[in-house]
């Protein structure tokens, strides 16, 4: 079944269009609880009756959600949508003070958790009707700590979401025929709409109530899993627990990840455990969504983050907004059909801004003579070394191509001398272990000598977000406590 999503009426019409034509097929499987589409539908359409009511004055009624990875959560999700409401994800590990901020900013009319969600969809009415939204209508509140760790709320309207989809339906071409594994969390963007693309286009989703890679490596096995969609960190860990079980993944038809790139020694992995999958690594932000596309079957350079994604158009610009020309840095600006609406709320002025129909979140990169794009960081992560400005993404890279090296993350740590000293703290592959100097070298036949790090650091363990993603505030935290080893 193809899907186009241009002329939907309700960004959960795809959804109830698939489960008209194959009721029975399996949407959702989690935990071992298969959940059909006719069954998810009912669902929908009761959460949406609950929901409608909630409206009042002609604003669309705002419900927040806390929980997990539960079958309840893409019903919900998609139940809020379809009547013209307003989700607000909030993640169940957040602190009482984080809810607090949360719903503080967001003011919902009903507060669904996970102790309280299934009582009260299974309480509404069945038979409502799903209603024609304005594509305006915002439908979606998420919260995104930007560049400065202070929390975000951007704004998503139901056109730049149908729009979405229809790109990744391009790129990605996931049908109906797919089983997605989704083993990330459904709160956050990446996994979220892994899942609410999949169920549009009539796919079966799988979900782990919590990422297990020794669970998610036997599904790829067993359960004939064709796309996966994650962040590298989880990447690595099947790739891991898949190595030490044997196993291989021929049915694997794409790898789908963001969030970070992945290192070259990952993809040489890949290639090993499934050969005929293709590595669709996408560059984007919750405020811009798709940017653009490396994909592994068009031979892009390993340093880049590809050529612009399906209806997106770059343009890099100077600091007083002009156009640069290829091969010259700038700050990267996006035209397209899925930009966010902004922020709810006051902010600090950093993160997202649009100007003339372009919106930027501040990355900065270059486009070289063949069109690709490459990033080297963002204005807020800039490291002021010696006058000299560096963006940590560009020596990060260069880290990861090393191969002892299986990931890293660059920071300045203050230095009367230097300003700030370019710091690395590097996680080693395997037994592979490299010094001081060798490391150092290694970047500066890469890159400008003055981008080598002069500080490096070794972390045995490796702190992540709730998304899956480096928490990179606590590993220079830990750099600058002391707590890591130094590499001589």
């Amino acid at each position: 079944m193809s899907v186009g999503y241009r002329g939907a009426d309700n960004l959960a019409r795809p959804f109830a269009l698939a489960a008209r034509l194959t009721p029975d097929h399996p949407a959702l499987l989690l935990d071992g609880v298969a959940v059909s589409y006719a069954s998810l539908l009912d669902q929908v359409r009761r959460t949406g009756a609950g929901v409608s009511v909630l409206r009042r004055d002609g604003e669309p009624p705002r419900v927040a959600l806390s929980l997990g990875n539960r079958a309840e959560l893409p019903a919900l999700f998609l139940g809020i949508v379809a009547a013209g409401g307003i989700v607000g994800l909030f993640d169940p590990k957040w602190s009482t003070a984080q809810i607090t901020a949360a719903l503080d900013t967001f003011r919902p009319d009903l507060h669904l958790t996970t102790e309280t969600a299934a009582a009260w969809m299974a309480a509404q009415p069945a038979g409502w009707s799903i209603p024609a939204v304005d594509p305006k209508t915002p439908f979606l509140v998420g919260f995104t700590s930007g560049t400065t760790g202070r929390p975000k709320a951007f704004i998503r309207n139901q056109g730049s979401w149908l729009a979405t989809l229809e790109a990744s339906r391009v790129e990605f071409g996931i049908g109906q025929d797919d089983v997605v594994l989704v083993p990330g969390p459904l709160v956050h963007g990446l996994g979220l709409y892994g899942a609410v693309e999949g169920l549009s286009a009539g796919a079966t989703i799988r979900v782990q109530p919590k990422f297990d890679a020794a669970d998610a490596a036997r599904q790829l096995v067993e359960s004939g899993v064709t796309t996966l969609v994650l962040v590298p960190t989880m990447l690595v860990g099947i790739l891991d627990a898949a190595a030490r079980d044997g196993r291989r993944f021929p049915a694997l038809r794409r790898v789908v990840c963001s969030g970070a790139k992945l290192a070259p020694a990952v993809h040489e992995r890949l290639a090993a455990f499934c050969p005929d999958a293709a590595v669709l690594e996408y560059y984007g932000a919750s405020e811009l969504s798709f940017v653009s596309l490396r994909s592994s079957l068009e031979g892009a350079p390993a340093d880049s983050v590809g050529r612009p994604f399906h209806g997106v158009e770059l343009c890099l610009r100077d600091d007083d907004g002009t156009p640069v020309e290829r091969g010259r840095p700038g700050t990267v600006w996006v035209r397209s059909a899925m930009l966010s609406d902004g922020y709810l709320g006051p902010t600090d002025d950093a993160g997202y801004r649009e100007r003339d129909g372009w919106g930027t979140v501040g990355d900065y990169g270059w486009i070289d003579k063949d069109g690709w794009l490459r990033l080297a960081g963002r204005a807020g992560d800039m490291v002021i070394t010696g006058g000299l400005n560096v963006y940590p993404a560009e020596v990060e890279a260069a880290l990861r191509a090393h191969p002892a090296v299986a990931e890293a993350v660059v920071f300045g740590l203050s230095d009367p001398y230097w300003g700030d000293t370019l710091s690395a703290v590097i996680w080693w592959r395997g037994a592979g272990r490299a010094s001081l100097a060798e490391l150092r070298g290694w970047c500066q036949e890469r890159l400008e000598a003055y981008k080598a790090p002069r500080r490096v650091f070794a972390a045995a363990d490796m702190p992540l977000t709730g998304s899956g993603k480096i928490a990179r505030g606590d590993v220079r935290e830990r750099a600058k406590g002391g707590g890591l080893e130094v590499v001589e």
